[in-house]
């Protein structure tokens, strides 16, 4: 957007818009301080706005929640968004008329924006226990990997462990992905009682014994209301039974050494009581399957606003 010294009708909808949102650019917030500093009609188009752009985020989050589990949320038990923020708002008004900081509009956005990651107990998520036991197939409770051939490892073919001393190796198959799972236990987690919702982000770390083969590393997660005693060793043939779920694949190109990191994030409704994860390498060229894949530096958060 083009610096300007008048903002027309249009453009303020747009900074206004972008402000709510929380991706206004600094020197559009600068913008919009100022113009809202000098203009009671700007301000009251952005008092408008913030009143719907509230209510319309309260009417989505009702129609996701109503889609998974066939409820509403109470009309009674809710307070509708733009009255939580709204103090907020009206002292960043407040505060840019007042004083006319060209920075405050965007520091409110940032700040309302903020994540707070709160880190959620994984199961030997580094690897250091040399003589952890590793299940084969799909685990039938939480609290163990398990999944297709895999062994924890010190250092080896120039590959150190990311986090630690000790990492795992996914050991080459005539499959094309070999994987690994782990079940979470969400039944102590707390959720949002607006949303009805969790947000869980997964991150981990993979590195290839052979690096000038192609690979698609993966990771799923898939939130299920079962407990995770009862999702049973064939679970994942059901895996369209979850109630939410994402995957990511993240290529790496012949040549590429060392370790690659990526995340995913999932929207887990309440009603989730596990968590399952999935991770795996997934080798396109046959000749090169003979080489293992390392996975370390597994971290499932909590996010909260």
């Amino acid at each position: 957007m083009q610096m300007s010294d008048t903002i027309t009708p249009t453009e303020l909808d747009t900074l206004i818009e972008d402000c709510l949102e929380g991706r206004l650019a600094e020197v559009d917030a600068a913008r919009l301080s100022t113009h809202l500093e000098q203009s009671a009609e700007a301000r009251a188009r952005y008092w408008e706005a913030a009143s719907v752009h509230g209510l319309l985020e309260n009417f989505l989050q009702d129609a996701s929640l109503r889609a998974v589990t066939g409820q509403a949320i109470s009309p009674a038990s809710r307070t509708p968004r733009w009255q939580q923020w709204r103090p907020l708002t009206a002292a960043a008004l407040g505060l840019f008329v007042g004083l006319g900081s060209a920075s405050l509009v965007f520091g409110f956005v940032a700040q309302r924006n903020a994540i707070k990651k709160v880190p959620v107990a994984l199961f030997a998520s580094s690897f250091e226990d040399s003589s952890m036991t590793l299940g084969s197939g799909f685990p039938t409770d939480a609290g163990r990997w398990s999944g297709d051939a895999a062994q924890v490892v010190s250092a080896e073919n120039g590959i150190a462990a990311k986090e630690g001393k000790l990492m795992l190796r996914l050991e080459p198959a005539t499959k094309p992905a070999p994987r690994i799972f782990q079940v979470l236990d969400l039944q102590s987690l707390p959720s949002d009682k607006r949303t009805g919702m969790r947000e869980i982000e997964v991150s981990a770390s993979f590195a290839a014994a052979d690096p000038e083969a192609a690979v698609r590393y993966m990771m799923r997660a898939f939130a299920v209301t079962d407990t995770p005693d009862m999702l049973g060793s064939s679970w994942f043939d059901r895996r369209d039974e979850s109630i939410a779920s994402v995957t990511r694949g993240f290529d790496v190109l012949p040549g590429t050494t060392g370790w690659q990191t990526f995340s995913i994030r999932l929207q887990v409704p309440t009603a989730a009581r596990s968590l399952v994860l999935f991770f795996g390498a997934r080798t396109p060229d046959k000749n090169a399957r003979t080489s293992p894949h390392y996975l370390d530096d597994v971290c499932v958060s909590l996010l909260l606003p």
